[in-house]
């Protein structure tokens, strides 16, 4: 049964993962501005280790939640992500972007999100994928707002003032998400391993996170470079450039939500499964997406896609066929995301190395990235045997 007094709030979405899907803006302005002297590989660190930590930290902020301390995660993570933010706005040194921007917000989002993502998916049960999708058109709305802030803003007041004032924007948010979540403080149960070791030899749980490892590592690529794709490949404008972030970022608010209307037909891994695949050939497509008007469409087909990736994970991990047991849905939920998050740290340097903006060659990151979208879904049809085989057994009873 659904539970319908729970609010579902944005805000920790908005913050962590919109700042994190707008990194491509920033990486463009690092690249031709800022830090005009590091490689793209070196740049792309900066968001990799952002992307990694907000969602290793899970590991150890997952038992936490199971242990009640909800408000205490909440808080301080709220808190380093506006504080890492305005660090930004004062560096000038790719180890002073590093620490604020990398490790300081993604430590912080880190903190808040897997506590944000367990409120609602144990408030929830039948409308659990809805619930959460609503939650992730947070991200969405920042992936889109910061991108235009940024180029609207940046050549007006400068990047410290532009990155304040995104900070700003995330106080305030941060304080709605401290009132709305913190409302009722976290379950008490016992303590237990930040680590559930018998989830290791769980073949279908570990199929699915080793999946969204080879997910993870292509996810970021096209965020990340599709500015330097634009500007170097298709000779867009600058400003052009910022704008296809926040297009490909405004469709996937779409692919958050509506797939999930589909839930009560289609079980949410199988619609995962088959998005990878649709990844999969977006990630090729992109070869001969080799004009504006063509760029737009593939943009607009594979932010779609890119949303369903956000929103189902965390909607399908609980599931009884990967969880068995709800009092570790939070302990599963960081155990996923902890090793997924390794795809996230190495996949867009390793894509920085590939790529040779000198000769706005992107073919082998690629080819790079369609390889290990089609490998994803290889790993996974055994975890989407399992949850159908599991639901239809349920249903007879």
């Amino acid at each position: 049964m659904a539970t319908n007094t729970v609010t579902v709030d944005p805000g920790p979405k908005l913050m962590n993962r919109g700042l994190l899907a707008s990194y491509g803006a920033f990486q463009e302005y690092y690249q031709t501005v800022l830090l005009i002297s590091q490689s793209p590989s070196s740049i792309s660190w900066v968001g990799s280790v952002q992307a990694t930590l907000i969602v290793m930290v899970g590991v150890v902020t997952g038992p936490l939640v199971d242990l009640g301390y909800l408000r205490v995660l909440i808080t301080v993570g709220m808190t380093l992500v506006v504080f890492g933010i305005m660090m930004t706005s004062l560096a000038t040194q790719y180890y002073q972007v590093l620490l604020a921007q990398g490790f300081c917000i993604g430590i912080g989002g880190g903190i808040a999100y897997i506590p944000a993502m367990v409120v609602i998916s144990s408030n929830f049960t039948t409308k659990r994928p809805i619930a959460i999708g609503c939650a992730a058109i947070g991200s969405s709305v920042g992936s889109v707002v910061f991108p235009i802030m940024f180029r609207q803003l940046q050549p007006r007041i400068g990047f410290p003032w532009t990155v304040r004032s995104i900070g700003f924007i995330n106080l305030i948010l941060g304080l709605l998400s401290i009132l709305i979540l913190c409302r009722k403080p976290g379950k008490k149960s016992r303590a237990r391993s930040m680590i559930e070791w018998r989830a290791f030899s769980d073949l279908p749980f570990m199929l699915f996170s080793i999946s969204l490892t080879c997910v993870m590592l292509a996810y970021y690529i096209p965020l990340f470079y599709v500015p330097s794709y634009a500007r170097t490949r298709l000779h867009t404008t600058r400003s052009l450039s910022f704008y296809l972030v926040a297009i490909i970022n405004g469709a996937s608010a779409f692919g958050r939500v509506v797939p999930y209307l589909l839930s009560a037909y289609i079980a949410p891994i199988a619609i995962l499964c088959l998005a990878i695949a649709g990844c999969a050939l977006a990630m090729f497509t992109w070869i001969a997406a080799t004009n504006l008007p063509g760029f737009i469409v593939w943009a607009c087909y594979w932010g779609f896609l890119s949303g369903v990736l956000v929103t189902a994970p965390t909607a399908i991990i609980g599931h009884p066929a990967l969880c068995p047991d709800a009092k570790y849905l939070g302990t599963r939920m960081g155990m996923m995301w902890g090793i997924s998050s390794l795809g996230s740290l190495v996949g867009t340097p390793i894509a920085g190395a590939l790529v040779d903006l000198s000769q706005a060659n992107f073919l082998r990151a690629q080819v790079f990235a369609g390889c290990l979208m089609a490998g994803g879904v290889m790993l996974q049809l055994w975890p989407v045997l399992v949850v159908i085989k599991h639901d239809r057994s349920n249903r007879k009873r």
